[in-house]
């Protein structure tokens, strides 16, 4: 789903490209050059910059804050270049796609791990409905809908359940030949240009986030290193204490975006999968059984290769789609 995303941020001046790269950048470079200052003094640091300022801008030559700015500007960009195509391992690793060890490891922790805190959740949830309360009732399903799919599918991390809540969402409704994963890139160009809007729109922010937690915990832990190579173990101490603190802001806020993403990409295929049936040319099916039935006759041929399933499978020329044609056997 991520490769639409990246296709259309590849420009220099794109929004999504401003946004989800080069100011997650921008703000951690910031940060970087505050934490550097520090050992000197905010005050003395500043009056250094004014006077060299003021020096070379007597002198008639280009002013040294001029280059200053300007390279300090292209290497920001050059970050954000570079943070592209790091776009997929990034969001893959905040899923928890990790190593089977260390995945089994954070996904069974009995405290705070994920899986934990699904089955007390769960456990709430139960007794929300056995004892009639109806507000609590309604917030955990919301919480368990869009924050979690089933218990065997769930992942270690809140970005990664939240994900593939939304992944897991199309098989729940339609079986599990519609596998949003695959059929994504089909129905993707089929969408109305408004949605197509409304999904990146909602990605583009999540990825943002994702990219500033990633900066500002290494800007962190090297600005500490920095500090406390200097003496200055305190300042250190308190950087790294507030580099976690804003990156675990960070990473939840892309955990809530992330939500919303999940949602529209459920709306998606709610409203337009018979849209992707019509144009592989298939009579819309009439009852759920019959959807159900075709979505995995045609993901076990298209994926599997299984074409004994598509055997007898007749096609719909019609422009219109059809609906009540002939399905598949």
């Amino acid at each position: 789903m991520l490769g639409n995303f990246l296709d259309k941020a590849s420009g220099l001046l794109d929004r999504n490209f401003l946004l989800a790269y080069w100011f997650p950048a921008f703000i951690a470079a910031s940060i970087a050059v505050l934490i550097s200052a520090w050992p000197l003094g905010f005050g003395k640091a500043l009056a250094l910059w004014q006077q060299e300022w003021m020096v070379k801008g007597q002198e008639g030559g280009l002013s040294a804050q001029i280059l200053i700015l300007v390279g300090a500007l292209i290497l920001i960009t050059v970050l954000a270049y570079l943070l592209m195509p790091l776009t997929r391992p990034t969001v893959r690793f905040y899923e928890g796609y990790w190593p089977r060890w260390l995945y089994r490891h954070f996904a069974g922790m009995p405290r705070w791990g994920e899986r934990a805190v699904y089955e007390r959740m769960d456990e709430d949830f139960g007794k929300a409905e056995e004892d009639d309360d109806g507000p609590r009732f309604n917030e955990l399903q919301a919480e368990l809908f869009y924050g979690y799919p089933k218990r065997e599918r769930l992942m270690p991390t809140r970005l990664g359940n939240a994900l593939r809540a939304a992944e897991d969402y199309s098989k729940d409704a339609y079986g599990g030949g519609m596998d949003t994963v695959f059929w994504w890139p089909r129905l993707w160009p089929l969408l109305p240009e408004k949605v197509q809007e409304e999904v990146e729109e909602a990605l583009t922010p999540m990825v943002a986030l994702l990219n500033f937690t990633s900066l500002v915990a290494i800007v962190s832990i090297g600005g500490s290193l920095y500090l406390g190579g200097l003496g200055f173990q305190r300042e250190g101490a308190l950087v790294l204490a507030g580099g976690v603190v804003l990156a675990f802001i960070s990473y939840r806020a892309a955990v809530a975006q992330a939500q919303s993403y999940g949602e529209r990409i459920r709306s998606a295929v709610d409203l337009y999968r018979f849209d992707l049936l019509r144009s592989l040319h298939q009579p819309l099916p009439e009852t759920l059984d019959d959807e159900i039935a075709l979505w995995e006759n045609l993901f076990l041929w298209l994926y599997n290769g299984d074409r004994g399933c598509v055997a007898k499978m007749k096609y719909d020329h019609d422009s219109g789609g059809g609906s009540g044609g002939e399905g598949t056997d």
